[in-house]
Parts: structure tokens; C-alpha cells; sequence
């Protein structure tokens, strides 16, 4: 008795899959996705912190700037949880060296100084408004 040990099965050897070459695909679809939607929530994150920038001049209260640096706080935390890459500048000075800038740490010293600012007995409303404005235009500049 013979025994045929062959593994050809008689299958069709050329089967296609749904994937045309025009269409992206689901990998691609859904990192797009994510990536206006990413975008989408810290539009509207970077546009609630300007409101609340507005308010807190004109009202320079501590409960305004309290909620301005929980905001803040809140979108570094998401920049940076999101995959954003902490960016360093390095600027040149004199004899060679070389000067770090990170924005994190700038952002921080503006929240500070803005704080300084509204503690003070003789506040500025145009000291706190170019303070508020700085610390916008950094976290634009960290996002894009």
C-alpha cells in the first residue's frame, strides 16, 4: 500500500486582500484620527486658557490666576503625555558656550512672575497683560 505524503492541498495560491493601493489603511485611518482629534482638544484647551488669560486681567484675582495655572498645568502634562518631544533651544554666547532655553521651564518662571505680579501692592494691569500674552505665545510656540 502507498501512502501520498504530499502537502499540496489544492488551494488557490493567489489570494488577494481588500487593501487597494489608493486607499490608506486602517493603521494610517486611525493614526489620523487621532491626530485631529489630538489637535481639535488642545485648540480648544490653548483657546480656554486664552479666556481665562482675559479674565484674570481684567479681574486679578488669585482665583483667576489659581485656575490659569491648573489649565496650564493641565496642557503641559497632556504636551507632554501625548508624545509632544521636549524641545531645547540652544542659543550661542559669548567665548563659545553655549545657553539652554527649554519653554517648560520658561512657562514655569512667567507663572511666577505673574503671580509676583498680582501679590504685589501696586499691580500692573499692563504688566500682567504682556506677562499673560508671553506665556500664550510659549505654549503656541510648544505646540507647534
Amino acid at each position: 500500500m502507498r501512502v501520498n505524503l504530499s502537502t499540496n492541498y489544492h488551494l488557490k495560491s493567489d489570494i488577494k486582500t481588500h487593501h487597494e493601493k489608493g486607499q490608506p489603511g486602517f493603521d494610517e485611518q486611525l493614526r489620523a484620527a487621532e491626530s485631529t482629534k489630538l489637535k481639535q482638544t488642545i485648540d480648544m484647551e490653548l483657546d480656554t486658557i486664552s479666556e481665562i488669560g482675559k479674565r484674570l486681567v481684567k479681574t486679578m484675582s488669585l482665583s483667576d490666576f489659581k485656575e490659569f495655572k491648573q489649565r496650564i498645568a493641565g496642557f503641559l502634562k497632556m504636551c507632554i503625555s501625548q508624545g509632544f518631544s521636549f524641545r531645547e533651544e540652544r542659543l550661542g554666547a559669548r567665548f563659545g558656550r553655549t545657553k539652554i532655553l527649554s519653554i517648560v521651564k520658561t512657562v514655569n518662571q512667567k507663572l511666577v512672575d505673574l503671580g509676583k505680579e498680582l501679590l504685589s501692592k501696586n499691580q500692573d494691569s499692563l504688566k500682567v497683560l504682556a506677562l499673560v500674552d508671553e506665556i500664550r505665545g510659549l505654549l503656541l510656540d510648544l505646540y507647534a
